[in-house]
């Protein structure tokens, strides 16, 4: 069943009920009131009957003699009135010879109010001693007109419930199915996007701001424009992986056919093999980082634990110094404490090394970290090549390289970034880039610290640092303060 009928139905339902209760209320109260009337207008004649009984005997004549004088003046159709000694008629007025009434042996009933069925209809009697006397009064009306007022008003009442439920089952479904018509659209859309994955489809809901549809169809519509872009995006990655694979399959493939067709020649095959080992190396480069950010489109759990960053700092440092030497400067450390992966904030501080150190060949490269009390910050400051305005807001997608840093690696396969920014949102924080074209950059990377509870010995790892800083050679090595470790600082003009 469809949501429009299924609406339907049950607005339907609840109209009938609604309409069930309130025109049953309505019949009640008009036949109670018709009820209402009748008793007054039988206890109306039983109290003339009354007076005119007393009336006679006041005057002189016996119980035998007693006639309803008045009331036969005035009483009016379809009501009787009876008066009884005993069990004996004295006198009658009004409709005694209904044949709904001729059949209710007045006479031997009892005092009170009485509702009976006869063969010819339903009565309303009331019997009512006189005072003092052994004579009764009793009064009876044929209620077939009544009842007959009552059945049209009921017949009346379900022919006008049935109109007001069809009317309103057909105005519900006109109103839910111009309700739904954005949805149907919107489902029209999916399919045909499934069809065509063509994503550039809109779904546009007209109304107000406030209007629920409106914001499931503005909704759907943000969804298409992401998965747009996904698509895109998606498409661009399997472009580029598949041109960056290509050059270094493409040269090995070469060699390794000109090593298999010529051996005569040791020089050539030397070069073939170090092209074959240099674009080997490369290729597992980009396989590993390829892999890298697959962990990161599928959103892995990782559960954080305490991680020194600035101990993962120094031996990165360490791994670096024996290629980048004096290049590679400390200019600012102090003992820090996030929670993470030890592995990946590795990668991180080496990916931004690694770039800094690459493109500023002939300058230096100063590293920091500080604790701001809230986050950890580590900052990569180079007086490279700088990266060009126009580059800077696409510098953190996959395989997007500038002109400049092309010229100056060619090697490179524009991962390094995307796989940091990744990994610095994994652990919460964010990463910022300034530069100037010619004259350098900067990398800020804030790291949320972890709880007070997870940093065991603070002191032990200053004073470790303060060990390796030690090592480092004395120009580079000033110390400020008990809790600071600080080199010859190089700030960055931008």
């Amino acid at each position: 069943m469809t949501l429009r009928r299924r609406l339907t139905l049950f607005y339907g339902v609840l109209l009938g009920v609604v309409l069930a209760v309130a025109l049953s209320l309505a019949y009640v109260l008009h036949a109670e009131s018709h009820d209402a009337d009748v008793d007054t207008a039988i206890t109306d004649m039983t109290d003339r009957a009354i007076a005119d009984v007393v009336l006679e005997l006041t005057g002189g004549r016996s119980s035998a003699e007693v006639r309803l004088v008045e009331l036969h003046r005035m009483i009016e159709e379809p009501h009787a009135v009876w008066i009884f000694d005993g069990s004996r008629l004295l006198d009658s007025a009004g409709s005694t010879d209904d044949p709904a009434l001729a059949d209710l042996r007045a006479g031997e009933l009892g005092p009170g109010w009485l509702t009976t069925w006869t063969p010819s209809g339903r009565a309303r009697l009331l019997v009512a001693a006189v005072a003092g006397t052994t004579v009764k009064v009793v009064t009876a009306v044929n209620l077939a007109a009544v009842d007959a007022s009552n059945a049209e008003l009921r017949t009346a009442l379900f022919m006008l419930a049935l109109v007001a439920l069809g009317v309103g089952a057909a105005g519900a479904s006109a109103i839910a199915g111009s309700a739904l018509r954005p949805i149907a659209r919107m489902t029209e859309t999916a399919a045909e996007i499934a069809r065509s994955r063509d994503f550039s489809r809109r779904v546009r809901v007209d109304g107000g701001d406030e209007d629920e549809l409106v914001q499931l169809g503005l909704t759907f519509d943000e969804m298409l424009a992401n998965l747009q872009d996904a698509h895109r995006q998606q498409q661009r990655f399997v472009g580029d992986v598949s041109h960056e694979l290509r050059t270094p399959l493409t040269t090995i493939r070469g060699n390794a056919e000109l090593l298999a067709a010529d051996d005569t020649d040791p020089a050539g095959q030397r070069v073939a093999i170090a092209q074959i080992r240099r674009e080997t190396e490369r290729l597992s480069r980009l396989v590993d980082e390829l892999l890298v950010l697959a962990r990161a489109d599928a959103l892995e759990a990782f559960e954080p634990r305490p991680v020194q960053l600035d101990e993962v700092l120094m031996e990165t440092f360490a791994d670096l110094q024996g290629i980048a030497g004096r290049r590679l400067r400390v200019s600012a450390i102090e003992a820090v404490t996030v929670g993470g992966e030890p592995d990946r904030l590795k990668q991180l501080v080496l990916v931004l090394l690694d770039n800094a150190l690459r493109y500023a060949p002939d300058g230096t490269v100063d590293v920091s970290i500080a604790d701001d009390g809230r986050d950890a910050v580590l900052r990569v400051e180079d007086d490279g090549i700088g990266i060009a305005v126009s580059d800077l807001p696409h510098v953190f997608e996959r395989f997007y390289r500038g002109d400049a840093a092309r010229r100056i690696d060619a090697s490179g396969s524009g991962l390094g970034l995307p796989i940091a920014r990744w990994i610095v949102e994994r652990h919460g924080g964010e990463i910022r880039i300034e530069s100037r074209p010619r004259h350098g950059t900067r990398v800020t990377v804030r790291v949320p610290l972890a709880p007070s509870a997870a940093v065991n010995d603070h002191d032990r790892a200053l004073n470790l640092h303060r060990g390796r800083m030690d090592a480092l050679p004395g120009e580079q090595r000033h110390e400020e303060g008990p809790a600071h470790v600080r080199e010859r600082s190089h700030p960055l003009s931008l």
